[in-house]
């Protein structure tokens, strides 16, 4: 009798088991908009974020896909991230999207810049972990550089890039990007601040001798 009682219970919390995936299941593929927020609410980023993307392959939204890029980014998976934000790049409404950001607050972690810059800076960051040649890496410098005014306004694209070399020991790189940066003719009124004193730097010239200074740095290790 004692065996029939088991056998019957453990019968029932199978078919309950089975009930509960599959539910969890149609539900993922039905509506991963809501299991995005269930997701989140435990603390699964990661697979928030995916389920961030699904619902941006569903809807086009790109909440979702802006979502699913960041959290990728700063979870540490940069192929996913990677992957993310060259679509998000590419997407005919990135610039409008960006815009429209700006009029938000991102957040206390986050410094005071436009979206694009942040959004830009974190492709930039995760491209360049990804790239497996100099040439990959130099594409990923022309990005950069494409992506960061005369004027070298703080947490641009290309300040996030040479921090990422930088930090990653990349002697030869940062070699690559130093020499580049000096004869770049974008920067060409920049440097011509050389002549003034100190006390009339603007902030971008400051910030661009700072990140000369730490490239030369990284080039001699």
């Amino acid at each position: 009798m004692r065996k029939i009682v088991f056998k019957t219970i453990f019968i029932t919390l199978g078919v309950v088991l089975i009930l509960a995936i599959s539910a969890f299941g149609i539900l993922s593929f039905a509506a991963p908009k809501t299991m995005m927020s269930f997701s989140a609410s435990l603390g699964l980023d990661a697979i928030s974020g995916d389920y961030a993307y699904q619902e941006y392959r569903r809807s086009g939204d790109l909440d979702y896909l802006a979502y699913a890029f960041e959290v990728a980014a700063q979870e540490g998976r940069p192929d996913a991230a990677a992957e993310r934000f060259e679509e998000f790049y590419e997407n005919e409404g990135f610039t409008d999207y960006c815009k429209a950001q700006d009029e938000t607050d991102l957040g206390e972690d986050i410094p005071k810049l436009t979206y694009r810059s942040y959004a830009c800076s974190l492709g930039a960051e995760v491209s360049y972990v990804i790239a497996e040649t100099e040439e990959e890496k130099l594409e990923v410098y022309t990005f950069a550089l494409s992506e960061t005014s005369g004027d070298f306004q703080p947490n641009n694209p290309l300040c996030s890039l040479v921090r990422a070399a930088s930090e990653a020991g990349d002697a030869a790189f940062c070699k690559t990007i130093l020499g580049n940066m000096q004869k770049e003719q974008k920067f060409n009124a920049l440097r011509e601040q050389a002549s003034l004193e100190d006390s009339e730097y603007t902030e971008g010239y400051e910030l661009y001798l700072e990140t000369i200074e730490l490239l030369e740095e990284a080039a001699n290790e």
